[in-house]
């Protein structure tokens, strides 16, 4: 008793993709913050905003601050890594 091989056509329909659709993607656990192009943070989210964590050393003031939100964050990040934040203060 042989065994026949399995052939499959181009009309043949074996069941659905195994993705979901993009409007049911989960939201990211984190977004990157670049500069120039550069990497510069990375904000996660947090009970009270945005949390700022740092991954050059530009930007390593911020590290562990809260922010309302992403725009706050990297306006923030902007500041410090083109050396506006020690010309205010």
């Amino acid at each position: 008793m042989g065994q026949r091989p399995i052939e499959f056509h181009a009309g043949d329909r074996l069941g659905s993709p195994a993705r979901r659709p993009a409007s049911a993607l989960p939201d990211p656990a984190g977004y990157v913050i670049e500069i120039d192009e550069e990497a510069v943070g990375l904000v996660t989210a947090h009970p009270e905003g945005m949390a700022f964590h740092a991954v050059d050393m530009r930007a390593q003031s911020l590290d562990g601050q809260v922010f309302v939100d992403m725009a706050a964050a990297r306006a923030a990040a902007e500041m410090v890594f083109y050396g506006r934040l020690a010309q205010q203060g």
